[in-house]
């Protein structure tokens, strides 16, 4: 009996343990916070629904220094009172238009050493011609020198063989027959030097011409060198490649920037384009090509058309939007970046009011994937619940969608964290 009585006891005291620990570790856990708002009645397919769209340019460019130095001069612009300014955001610039430039001084002594080779190099060559010019003479001159000695050389051997057999039939003197042989040798001698010198001037020619190849390789060089240095010189102005609205400058004169360095943002602004995002539901109406009206607050009369230019692929992981692109001809310049803008899209006849709530409501529910839900906050006792409601969407518009059935007017639906809740969860609502 003892033993019944100990262990019940026991069993007891562990019970009351689990159970202070439950609550213990129930109050410890924080509550999730969500924003909600209550479900609200909407007219569906009234004849259209607008979308908030903002303003961009229809190209957009962030010019950068391709060499670095200390910023020598900023275009300048006449100001309202007829003095100068600087360029500043706003302004319009022409293609061509040096923004900005750099000091030069550096790049150009490179450009003016690479010059002085060049020169020097064409006063080598034009010497080496010279020096060619003259040894191509010389060779004519020897040539015409070993013409005249071989003439001389063919008739004094004729001479000496003819003297040389009268001798041998004792027909000539002694004396007559030696001077026939020194008339002889004489010619050969002087022909065999007419061949060295036109050898000695053929040689200078080859070396003339070797020299003129080394000269004109020399000029190629430091033209080549010439050029390579007056690349960066000319990377010291930096120019704009379009006709375009300057949307920021990012320099000061006697900044000292480096390669890279962004210097100002220039946008095409003759085109703009509103972009806005649409829910699934609503993609299908959307096709490229179509007119679309807008609107904006900030240009109160005003009506401007665009075509759709271009649907994203895939939605916004976040938003779960599609993003749309309206591209609108701006040339009156009345459409700024950043504006915001109202766009209307037709989307039938008028239906009946439903309940409809803003997109970020929407939920998958883990057991049906292919479903939709919200989660609903129901208060009991102070408390407030978030419970899991099966919906059917309706029509979208703007960033809200109209639920045909699940959830009625009035109903406080999670907003704001409906993602982070499960079915039955307590929850703490904040403003």
């Amino acid at each position: 009996m003892k033993t019944r009585i100990l262990l019940a006891t026991i069993i007891l005291a562990a019970l009351g343990l689990t159970s202070g620990c439950t609550k213990a570790e129930t109050k410890e856990r924080p509550l999730k916070p969500v924003r909600v708002r209550a479900a609200e009645k909407r007219a569906t397919g009234a004849g259209g629904v607008r979308y908030s769209a903002s303003i961009r340019p229809n190209s957009q460019v962030e010019l950068a220094f391709k060499v670095g130095g200390y910023v020598e001069g900023i275009a300048q612009v006449r100001d309202a009172a007829g003095g100068w300014r600087y360029l500043q955001a706003g302004d319009v610039v022409s293609k061509g238009t040096v923004l900005a430039r750099l000091r030069q001084s550096d790049y150009l002594a490179k450009v003016n050493q690479a010059g002085a080779q060049q020169a020097e190099a064409h006063t080598a060559l034009e010497t080496v011609n010279a020096q060619l010019k003259e040894a191509s003479a010389s060779v004519e001159t020897s040539r015409a020198q070993v013409a005249d000695a071989q003439a001389t050389f063919e008739r004094a051997t004729l001479d000496f063989e003819r003297a040389r057999s009268l001798y041998a039939a004792e027909s000539m003197t002694k004396t007559d027959y030696d001077a026939a042989r020194s008339q002889y040798e004489a010619s050969k001698a002087r022909l065999d030097s007419a061949r060295s010198q036109l050898q000695v001037a053929q040689a200078r020619v080859s070396t003339a011409h070797a020299q003129t190849g080394q000269a004109e390789a020399k000029i190629k060089t430091a033209a080549a060198v010439r050029e390579e240095a007056a690349i960066p010189l000319g990377d010291t102005a930096l120019k704009a490649p379009v006709s375009a609205v300057l949307i920021e400058r990012k320099v000061e004169v006697g900044a000292l920037v480096g390669a890279g360095t962004p210097g100002f943002v220039l946008a095409d602004l003759t085109l703009v384009k509103a972009a806005f995002g649409v829910p699934d539901l609503a993609l299908r109406q959307v096709k490229l090509g179509d007119a679309l009206a807008l609107s904006t607050d900030a240009l109160p009369g005003e009506e401007f058309t665009g075509h759709v230019s271009r649907v994203s692929p895939s939605a916004d992981p976040t938003s779960r939007v599609f993003e749309v692109e309206v591209t609108i001809p701006n040339q009156r310049g009345l459409l700024k970046p950043g504006m915001i803008t109202s766009i209307q899209m037709q989307e039938g006849a008028p239906q009946a009011a439903a309940p409809a709530v803003p997109l970020t409501a929407i939920v998958r529910p883990k057991e049906s994937p292919d479903a939709y839900a919200v989660y609903v906050v129901e208060e009991r006792a102070g408390r407030h619940f978030a419970r899991l409601r099966r919906v059917t969407l309706g029509e979208a518009f703007g960033n809200a969608v109209v639920l045909t059935d699940g959830v009625r007017e009035g109903e406080q639906v999670v907003t704001t964290g409906a993602t982070l809740v499960s079915d039955g969860e307590q929850v703490q609502v904040v403003q």
